[in-house]
């Protein structure tokens, strides 16, 4: 009934907007002239819209699309700053862009005074690039997380970020499996173009992390999730390329093994798709539970990447 409700309000919104519109012409840019161009809103509709939605706790990533595709009340101004949109004399515009202060205007306004929006961009600093072009160390360890918060990257005036932003992770090393990290815990920025990065799912992983300049980031998409086995050993259950299947040259096996009670996989919120990486020889299935028969020791896991990813990023590891 909600989401009747909803539709309906949505559809009549639509409509009546339509209805008693006028054609307004004017120009927006912003005053770096770079980057993305200005993205003008009727009567900010696209915000009110999704606090509507979070409120009636309504999901549907569609409709909002489709009204960000809507020029009834979404336009973006062209690489001059020319912009044409529908709207009435009573309506406000706003005029806004990533990085950059928005302004907002009544339409009777800006007809009238012919006003040229000037967006004005936030403080930004300046971006210093990291000149290391090999590694200064190199982690490998078995952690437990504490912490793992998204954080924006700064606005930098002469560089753009492309994930927007990192996460930011704290780990309890349990292990140190390569290159004897001096502390207990350890704390290093995660980039992940999927989202927030799949690793910090599992409450034990094998982690891959490098150190730049001083600084240090998670090897991107590298990790094992781990269990114990009931011999006490960490092991990570299934194929080890599960996470590199398009790798050819594949020397690691995995090894029959029996794993703590703790060892399974919940398959209930799963798609079939991803179901079908829990079968056997790897897995046995009883319910909506994925139990793991196979699996490889963090030795084996690690000659997996050494050998596969690690040598693709040319990080090579000392044996010795």
């Amino acid at each position: 009934m909600r989401r009747q409700i909803f539709s309906f309000l949505f559809i009549f919104i639509t409509l009546f907007f339509q209805a008693q519109s006028v054609i307004v012409k004017g120009v927006a840019r912003d005053t770096t002239k770079t980057r993305n161009y200005v993205h003008i809103t009727v009567n900010d509709t696209l915000r009110k819209y999704r606090e509507m939605a979070t409120k009636a706790k309504i999901r549907n990533g569609d409709a909002y699309l489709e009204l960000t595709k809507n020029k009834d009340f979404v336009t973006r101004a062209d690489s001059l700053g020319n912009y044409t949109i529908k709207a009435k004399l009573t309506d406000t515009l706003y005029f806004a862009k990533y990085k950059h202060y928005t302004q907002k205007y009544k339409v009777e306004d800006i007809i009238k005074n012919k006003i040229k929006v000037q967006l004005v961009p936030e403080p930004c600093v300046p971006y210093v690039a990291c000149e290391e072009q090999i590694l200064s160390q190199f982690y490998i360890f078995i952690g437990e997380k504490i912490a793992m918060n998204f954080k924006e990257d700064p606005y930098y005036c002469n560089a753009m970020s492309l994930d927007m932003g990192g996460f930011e992770c704290t780990y309890r090393i349990k292990e140190k499996v390569y290159g004897g990290y001096p502390k207990d815990t350890i704390e290093f920025k995660a980039y992940d173009h999927y989202g927030s990065p799949a690793f910090g799912k599992y409450k034990n992983v094998l982690l891959f992390v490098s150190e730049y300049c001083g600084k240090l980031y998670h090897e991107k998409y590298q990790f094992y999730d781990l269990f114990k086995t009931k011999e006490g050993r960490w092991a990570s259950p299934g194929d080890p390329y599960k996470n590199d299947q398009f790798l050819k040259e594949k020397t690691v096996e995995a090894q029959k093994m029996e794993f703590g009670e703790d060892a399974w996989v919940d398959l209930s919120k799963m798609v079939k798709n991803e179901k079908e990486k829990y079968a056997l020889p790897y897995y046995k299935i009883v319910g909506d539970r994925a139990f793991p028969l196979m699996g490889n020791y963090v030795d084996d896991l690690v000659k997996t990447k050494a050998n596969g990813v690690l040598k693709g990023r040319s990080i090579k590891l000392d044996r010795n």
